[in-house]
């Protein structure tokens, strides 16, 4: 699921009432966060992009580490995976990992999670919100032996492709490389798929 995001303005903000303002608080944040991570992201910065004093943010959210939680919270549906064959599984997983090739404007929360992985706070919220309601999700849809360890495993694949895409830079992995990659990432994740099955 994408969520778009882009930097609130105060303009958008006609009246101020509390479900105004704490939605403009979460674009802000998800903006903050896709843009800086955990650590890196300010509470002032996202109360001032979100037109009001930062003291809204413990108001409404109680804390920092309270905002994440409710950024990371309900923003993974893999729903578009259900019903489709193997090998339509596949492409569309395959579509995903080379989709992770630069930063958009659309909140991702896996870049997300990549970016705050220093934190610890972050990471138990990743962890919760996250990680394992991704496997879970995955993994029914999979289904069969070892469907959460082959979830995982494809999870990790496709999160790797950002590291090694936008972190680290790798040119071997570059967007321009797409057309190698595809077949190598379209036969680990048969692979992953297929194993264990008779």
């Amino acid at each position: 699921m994408s969520i778009e995001t882009r930097r609130p303005r105060i303009s958008d903000i006609k009246e101020r009432n509390p479900a105004v303002t704490k939605e403009a608080l979460l674009a802000a944040a998800r903006f903050e966060f896709q843009k800086a991570g955990y650590e890196g992201a300010s509470t002032r910065k996202i109360a001032s992009d979100a037109g009001c004093n930062a003291a809204l943010i413990n108001r409404y959210f109680g804390s920092k580490s309270r905002l994440f939680d409710a950024v990371m919270e309900a923003c993974i549906d893999l729903g578009a995976l259900k019903g489709l064959t193997n090998d339509q599984m596949v492409s569309a997983l395959v579509d995903i990992a080379l989709a992770k090739a630069e930063l958009k404007a659309e909140f991702d929360p896996i870049v997300v999670a990549i970016k705050s992985s220093g934190s610890e706070e972050a990471q138990e919220v990743v962890r919760n919100r996250l990680g394992n309601p991704m496997v879970e999700q995955l993994a029914s849809i999979i289904d069969g032996e070892n469907a959460k360890q082959k979830a995982g495993v494809i999870l990790s694949l496709i999160s790797g492709m950002y590291v090694g895409r936008v972190s680290v830079g790798a040119e071997a992995l570059s967007k321009s490389e797409n057309e190698t990659i595809r077949p190598m990432l379209t036969a680990a994740l048969t692979a992953i798929l297929n194993s264990g099955r008779t």
